[in-house]
């Protein structure tokens, strides 16, 4: 490896005084401690600090556990990962501890074949704790209390050693960087978990380094020193003068991504906005990657050579702050700065995206769609395309639902952690470590492991604590500690993290020992270590859209299928009976407008605001099977709701989910439940027809808004009815309708409203207006006084027959009943929008497409045949291999292809002889879990045949 040049040694980390050598050697030979191995040389005088410090933390532990607080500490045994991190009823001072924690440590590395004689570890184990009883017992004998002495000191020595002795330490460098912001504890100066990456927040200094040798002989390099911006914005200045932010190695260990902004107070402005660059690991080549007037953080390499990164790009603000806060999405570009396109049309945030073990991205959204606005920042996944955003974990805080029962509620979001940062793949396994953060304040907290392989349950069923020492911010407590952060898993048992000004290795038992203390300064962390070592090229899985450079004139449409929409989760399941007759798009639009409840946008925006703006773009068929298949629009957050025959919701999701262009996009069933096996399906009917396409409720629907479409109805055909009756409503305004802005249920305001709405800020626990899933067929027109009346039989359903209501008008009531009962349409020109006037929203709407579909060839075998059996294949799973049987081509080669749900072709064999048995083999062990569908065709492509398995 060749590294930039070191700086001189005046960090402390490499300053050992005589001192505090002097010292450790005499610990050790009173304590009958051999010389280290080469992997643990004598620590250094911040080392041994950081051992007191340990010693003072244990302490403390130990005594709250004594008085009963440690309940606190931890809620519940079950959820820690292993119970060596805890502190236990024997535990009797923290040379307890550290002893129990180093046998736990040796007796898992003795099943491998490392670097050490770990019985000999053992028996020196062995001797240090006999000479701690014998402490003890003298100790009993007077009135003195427990210390940092040479026992403790020697038994954290021994745990250094052995820990840094782990086969799989098989790196001696790392990198990372040293940040921090200016406002510690004030939301706008950086203490939000937006804010932090504002350049403007950023502190000045810090840096991008490697410490070398990090094991024997620490030496910290500044990889930044004297590298000026090569180009563009600040083209000249000096990189160690700003802040750094997000740094990630390639896979062949030499070239680093990184985030770097000028800093300075002055907001939103190009000069210190953030932007990505690259540079190779020995300071040479810095390379600008992004400039402009946007902030571009937390790149990361694809397997693919791609880049993805999160940005403000997309554009719009976060709903529910009283300051301006862009919304950071992901994008993906190529490895010099250009073909960006957008992966994520979210239009909330998203932030720490990285690469799966599988090939797909990782990383943490902020999702809130008709609930609470803090209820989950958790972790999602999608292909590098884009394609397929998915939350296994997560992203629907207890209660589900708050309208079966009057309460109280529980706030289900301090039943796990209240969000998640910076995710990663564990090496070797399925799980997930990420920091259990806050949502007011930074991304630093507890660390956790995360396995979606078990069903999720709202509370802790998927998430294990890695660091029970530290309480989960906001969750769990109001004091945002941030001890962990920033972690990098180097197996399930050994993980780098920082820990407060550290960077520190830390095992699944509590094990913890120091690698790099900041010493320059304190108002700065150290954090993202990363090992300098090339690392496993995860599989390049392919792109299935037709964004940017792969755009033509012949991509082909974007199409949505579903394959059965009565295909639910215990919690989805709709009301017996039911058929559905119709599906709605429903598209979410951007903010654009900076400040919360600028504008209110119906009654959901209560103290803090966040209610959505929503654009209806119109209906789809549902056939009777349940099957789905429509041109999709593209480019925009979108829901769906499912429709009875008269036209009103019975279910409606409450998060969000977009279409790329080119894209065939594919569910199984709508909330069906990801941890059971989906039934297998040959052919739909909606499957074997082209896709349908969107179709408006109702003439002139587009945009849609209460005063220009409902109000006229109001006041052309229903006041005149009740008045000449005299019964209903007799005054139709909106706060008539619907009544005030909530902060809390009150039986008294409920009564006088006609229609229904869910709120976005009591957390999540207000009666009728909250939870995190909708209750199939209690909320909308159905649930609403309104739409009560409206389909009342005797009533307003003999209106409609006999045209006193017109079919549209009807259409249109209910359509804005379904829509949250919102008074504007769209952010802008809210006067405008009051007056009736057509106004169109400023953000993702064209008003020459309004939904977004693309004029394109609809993709060849998407449809009909290549979804029909036309010859029987059977499967069969075995551990981790697929067999494919029965396929009865005989007349020359034939081709083997696996497609998954959004018609990705993720594996494909040519066969060019005939099988015996007419059988072939798939291993699935790097395939993710899931329904595929298998084709065989013939050498011609004419005749093929089609299964459906699902792999679990």
């Amino acid at each position: 490896m060749v590294y930039a040049k070191s700086t001189p040694a005046v960090d402390h980390q490499t300053v050992v005084s005589v001192f505090a050598k002097c010292y450790i050697i005499l610990l050790m030979a009173t304590c009958i401690m051999p010389s280290f191995t080469a992997f643990a040389t004598t620590p250094t005088d911040l080392v041994v600090d950081s051992w007191k410090e340990q010693f003072s933390n244990l302490s403390g532990q130990i005594a709250e556990k004594k008085i009963g607080l440690g309940k606190i500490v931890v809620k519940g045994d079950n959820n820690v990962l292993d119970r060596n991190s805890l502190i236990l009823d024997t535990d009797r001072d923290p040379t307890d501890v550290v002893i129990r924690r180093t046998e736990a440590m040796i007796a898992r590395l003795s099943k491998t074949n490392g670097k050490a004689d770990w019985s000999s570890i053992a028996s020196r184990l062995s001797a240090l704790k006999q000479q701690h009883e014998s402490h003890l017992r003298a100790l009993s004998k007077t009135t003195a209390t427990s210390s940092a002495d040479a026992t403790f000191l020697s038994a954290q020595a021994l745990n250094r050693e052995v820990m840094l002795a782990n086969p799989t330490l098989d790196f001696t460098d790392l990198i990372f960087i040293e940040r921090g912001i200016y406002g510690p504890g004030v939301e706008y100066d950086g203490e939000h978990m937006c804010d932090q990456y504002f350049g403007h927040n950023g502190r000045t200094g810090g840096g991008l380094f490697i410490l070398k040798n990090f094991a024997t002989s620490p030496q910290k390099v500044n990889i930044m020193n004297g590298v000026l911006v090569p180009s563009g914005t600040n083209k000249g200045k000096l990189m160690t003068t700003g802040t750094f932010l997000s740094p990630d190695l390639s896979y062949d260990g030499k070239t680093i991504l990184f985030a770097w902004s000028s800093g300075g107070h002055d907001k939103w402005v190009q000069q210190n906005r953030f932007s990505i660059f690259k540079i190779n690991i020995d300071g040479t080549g810095i390379t600008r990657v992004t400039d402009g007037n946007f902030d571009d953080i937390h790149p990361c390499w694809l397997p693919s050579g791609r880049i993805a990164f999160i940005t403000t790009r997309r554009g719009g603000y976060g709903r529910c702050h009283l300051r301006a806060v862009p919304t950071y999405t992901l994008f993906s570009m190529k490895d010099d700065g250009s073909d960006i396109v957008c992966l994520s049309y979210h239009e909330t945030n998203e932030f720490h995206p990285a690469v799966t073990n599988s090939g797909k991205i990782v990383y943490s959204r902020w999702d809130y769609v008709d609930r609470d606005l803090a209820a989950a920042h958790h972790i999602w996944e999608c292909f590098p395309d884009g394609t397929n955003p998915r939350a296994y974990h997560g992203n629907y805080a207890l209660p589900y639902n708050t309208i079966q029962s009057v309460g109280p509620f529980s706030d289900g979001r301090k039943l796990r952690p209240w969000a998640e940062y910076n995710p990663r793949s564990i090496p070797g396994s399925t799980k997930f470590i990420a920091t259990a953060g806050p949502h007011h304040g930074q991304s630093f907290g507890s660390l956790v492991m995360i396995d979606q392989d078990i069903a999720d349950d709202g509370k802790m069923s998927q998430v294990k604590r890695i660091t029970p020492d530290a309480l989960f911010p906001e969750a769990e407590t109001a004091n945002n500690a941030y001890r962990y952060g920033t972690p990098w898993a180097l197996s399930e048992d050994l993980y780098l993290c920082n820990y407060n000004s550290t960077l520190v290795l830390l095992d699944k038992s509590g094990n913890k020992q120091q690698l790099y203390t900041t010493t320059s300064d304190p108002n700065l962390r150290p954090i993202y270590p990363i090992p300098l070592k090339a690392r496993t090229l995860p599989p390049t899985l392919n792109t299935t859209t037709y964004q940017g450079e792969r755009h033509t004139s012949s991509s082909p449409q974007a199409t949505i299928k579903i394959m059965d929409v009565y295909t639910t989760d215990a919690i989805g399941k709709l009301p017996t009976g039911t058929k559905i007759k119709q599906l709605r798009i429903m598209q979410v639009l951007a903010k654009s407008t900076p400040m919360s409840n600028d504008p209110r946008v119906g009654t959901t925006g209560d103290t803090w605001g966040g209610g959505i703006a929503r654009f209806p773009l119109g209906v789809v068929p549902v056939e009777d099977d349940g099957s789905v298949n429509f041109e999709a629009p593209v480019g925009k957050e979108i829901y769906f709701q499912l429709l009875d025959s008269t036209g009103c919701a019975i279910q409606s999701m409450r998060s969000g989910t977009y279409v790329h262009s080119g894209e065939q996009m594919m569910c199984y069933g709508c909330h069906e439940d990801k941890w059971v096996a989906t039934p297998p399906i040959s052919s739909r009917k909606a499957l074997s027809r082209p896709p349908s396409k969107i179709t408006p409720e109702f003439a002139d629907q587009y945009p849609f808004g209460f005063y220009r479409n409902v109000k006229p109805v109001f006041d052309k055909t229903c006041l005149p009815c009740h008045t000449k009756q005299g019964k209903g409503l007799q005054k139709m305004d909106y706060v008539s309708i619907v009544g005030p802005p909530t902060s809390g249920f009150d039986a008294n305001t409920e009564a006088k409203r006609y229609g229904f709405f869910f709120t976005s800020s009591q957390g999540c626990t207000m009666y009728m207006h909250q939870g995190s899933r909708t209750l199939p067929g209690r909320f909308g027109a159905r649930e609403s006084r309104m739409g009560k009346a409206l389909l009342n039989l005797a009533t307003h359903q003999t209106a409609l027959k006999d045209g006193t209501i017109q079919a549209a008008d009807f259409r249109k009531v209910i359509l804005w009943l379904d829509g949250n009962c919102d008074e504007l349409g769209a952010f802008n020109r809210q006067a405008d929008q009051k007056l009736g006037k057509r106004v169109w929203p400023d953000l993702d709407v064209d008003t020459l497409n309004p939904t977004g579909v693309e004029d394109g060839p609809v993709r060849a075998g998407m449809h009909s045949d290549n979804l029909v059996n036309t010859e029987s294949v059977s499967t069969m799973i075995r551990g981790n291999l697929l067999f494919v049987k029965g396929f009865t081509f005989t007349d020359g080669p034939c081709e083997i292809s696996l497609f998954d749900y959004n018609g990705r072709c993720v594996v494909k064999h040519s066969i060019d002889k005939k099988l015996a048995n007419n059988s072939f083999i798939i291993d699935m062990t790097k395939m993710a879990r899931g329904s595929y569908m298998i084709r065989v065709s013939d050498h011609k492509g004419k005749k093929q045949t089609t299964k459906v398995c699902y792999w679990w």
